[in-house]
């Protein structure tokens, strides 16, 4: 995605016609430049009119208000989701990617996304109310044929849009269709329902969820055997795209699963899709995925190797590991060390419902099962530092992925010590009772087994601080996703409620060397952010003590800041809310007590 980005407004040959009305109008590109992306995006009015007029073919369903957007527009939001969004997740081919070769679900739900990255809120949630019933629509119709088994594990019909009285309904363009563009298309409309803040976006959300996971199942968990080519078709052109297409395919089954499970994580439900269930192979290396040409492919193939593991099988060695090495041969990609690191948080999650008693609220994981997940994730880790595309540079030329990697890990870690799944409440996006729930968490005990646990908070808390709160706040759609702020949510409440743990602990259980360096190490973090952060409220205080109850409190008011100043997803800014209110809850409780 590297070209896409530096793509400028150059004037092309491409597009001689000029517009009227000045005499630059020529110089107005209608996407940037340069890049792969804009040449498959909608660049002639014609082609903008074939989606719209296959779109009215379902106008009964769609809101009498919808308006398809203008070719611009389009080309807009379609950029931004590429750029923004699909850095995260790539399951798309972007050098091989036609926008004509979709269905118009997966359009609608794409352009929903960079709708929102493009701040565009009102169009955002248009586009995917529009997707969402075509895609229904679809569903319904696919059910009704011979064979098909979705309409019989799921009420449809309870979930398709009502149809409006209509004169003359013109029969449907079903244009290009096969199964897995139904799992894009809810990857894409799930992806946008589940940061939104309105409770009714989120219970739509789980909707899709269970949709999804109903679709994996019946598209197919495992590896498919594609035909061979006919002899006179082995070029190497035809073996590139087929290699794209079954590639294309596993990604989006792969994604599908760990964005599935990001929702769990979020909303603390059980897991809908388990790993047991995953048998495909680990996503191809980067330089494979976006090689241009049939030669570029042909050149990244030679230098990789080795085929990678199935991800049951990556998984299983991770867990039988006992030295910290890395065991797993090749060593997996970036997106393929974030869909395991996806798979031993899900065990956590398992082995720890699977494993108390019910009433049992302190919700710690059995020592022998902590071990074992803790020599797993020193593994992952020496796999991940092996990997040739691991960066912790936001900006990494590879894409996000190994930096996102990073926070899981370090949310991994958090949630062997602490519990705060069913503390958060986040789908009700109230911060006020985000934040009670939160303060009836479970409290951390000191212990050597935590320490690294600490390191990681300390280290999320201060990658934003070294590289500017406000200005990572502001810039950081590209490489900062929801998935850092739901990392970072836990990481906070953890450090701050092991600094207050400090404040009763200290005087009968002097600091281990190993809480002392922590303990510097945040005052340090602390004091730099109190330096340079505008903080919102009048309050100028810089302590030169920093307590740990002080900084316990400190901890939380930089994070708060930090998501609530987040420009992309107002999702984010409810944790920031959240996480103030709870600090001042903490405050109060702190206030001495007037008989």
């Amino acid at each position: 995605m590297r070209e896409s980005r530096e793509g400028t407004a150059t004037p092309g040959a491409r597009n001689s016609r000029t517009r009227p009305g000045t005499p630059f109008s020529s110089w107005l590109p209608s996407a940037p430049t340069g890049n792969r992306i804009s040449e498959t995006l909608p660049d002639t009015n014609e082609q903008r009119f074939r989606l719209n007029t296959s779109i009215e073919t379902f106008r009964d369903i769609l809101d009498p208000d919808f308006k398809f957007p203008s070719r611009h527009a389009l080309t807009r939001y379609l950029t931004s989701f590429f750029e923004g969004f699909h850095s995260h997740m790539p399951f798309i081919h972007t050098p091989t990617w036609r926008i004509s070769e979709h269905s118009v679900e997966v359009i609608l739900g794409l352009a929903a996304v960079g709708a929102q990255y493009c701040f565009e809120h009102r169009m955002s949630e248009r586009l995917f109310h529009a997707g969402k019933v075509i895609l229904l629509e679809r569903l319904v119709h696919e059910s009704e044929k011979p064979g098909h088994r979705t309409g019989s594990s799921l009420n449809l019909h309870s979930v398709s849009p009502q149809r409006r009285e209509s004169r003359g309904v013109q029969e449907r363009d079903w244009g290009a269709w096969e199964p897995i563009e139904t799992v894009r298309a809810l990857i894409a409309l799930m992806g946008y329902a589940t940061w939104e803040p309105k409770v009714s976006l989120v219970q739509e959300a789980f909707v899709l969820q269970a949709l999804l996971a109903q679709v994996l199942r019946e598209v197919g968990l495992h590896e498919e055997n594609e035909p061979e080519l006919a002899a006179e078709k082995t070029t190497p052109q035809a073996t590139w795209h087929a290699w794209v297409r079954k590639e294309s395919i596993r990604r989006a089954k792969l994604i599908a699963f760990s964005f599935m499970h990001t929702h769990s994580i979020a909303y603390n439900v059980y897991p809908v899709l388990r790993s047991n269930e995953v048998g495909l192979r680990l996503p191809c290396s980067t330089g494979e995925w976006k090689a241009q040409t049939a030669c570029q492919w042909q050149s990244a193939c030679r230098e990789t190797g080795k085929q990678q593991l199935f991800f049951q099988d990556a998984l299983s060695l991770l867990l039988r590991n006992t030295d910290g090495t890395a065991p797993v041969d090749p060593i997996p990609t970036p997106l393929g060390n974030y869909i395991l690191l996806h798979g031993l948080l899900q065990r956590i999650y398992i082995v720890r419902d699977l494993s108390l008693p019910v009433m049992d609220h302190s919700a710690s994981l059995p020592s022998e099962e902590v071990d074992k997940l803790e020599r797993a994730l020193r593994s992952w880790t020496a796999g991940w530092q092996q990997a040739p595309e691991s960066s912790l540079d936001p900006n990494n030329e590879n894409g996000p992925i190994p930096f996102t990697s990073s926070s899981l890990l370090g949310l991994a870690y958090v949630r062997i010590y602490l519990h705060l799944g069913p503390y958060r409440l986040l789908e009700t996006r109230d911060p006020a009772r985000i934040a009670k729930a939160i303060s009836r968490s479970p409290a951390v005990e000191r212990s050597s087994g935590v320490i690294t646990a600490l390191l990681y908070t300390a280290h999320m808390l201060s990658i934003p601080v070294r590289l500017g709160v406000d200005r990572v706040a502001r810039s950081q759609a590209f490489f900062w996703s929801v998935r850092h702020s739901l990392s970072g949510l836990e990481c906070a409440v953890l450090l701050s409620k092991w600094l207050s743990s400090l404040t009763a602990s200290t005087a009968s259980t002097p600091l281990s060397d190993s809480e002392d360096r922590i303990l510097h190490w945040v005052r340090c973090i602390v004091e730099e952010a109190y330096d340079v952060v505008d903080f919102e409220d009048d309050e100028t205080e810089t302590p030169t003590d920093r307590d740990p109850a002080s900084l316990s409190l400190a901890v939380l008011k930089i994070w708060a800041h930090f998501f609530k100043s987040n420009t992309q997803w107002p999702f984010i800014n409810i944790i920031g809310k959240s996480l103030e209110k709870y600090r001042e809850l903490l405050m109060r409780s702190r206030l001495p007590q007037i008989p």
